[in-house]
């Protein structure tokens, strides 16, 4: 029952603070240089993760690799 508890908690902090970067150029929109600002660093941030997590090689990219000597 705490695991649950504790899943539920991190679970909403880590959506609090999606949020919170969202909400924070949302209220920056009367100010239009800051606010493409903070959405250029929030979707450089997004691009970086995703770069991150991106995995194109496969088995077979491997070998063929491992053929060719590279």
């Amino acid at each position: 029952m705490r695991l649950i508890y504790l899943i539920i908690f991190i679970t909403t902090l880590i959506f609090q603070k999606t949020y919170s970067d969202e909400k924070k150029c949302r209220d920056l929109r009367d100010k239009p240089i800051e606010y493409s600002k903070c959405v250029a660093k929030v979707g450089k941030d997004l691009g970086t993760k995703g770069l991150k997590k991106l995995n194109t090689d496969s088995k077979l990219t491997d070998w063929i690799k491992e053929k060719i000597g590279k």
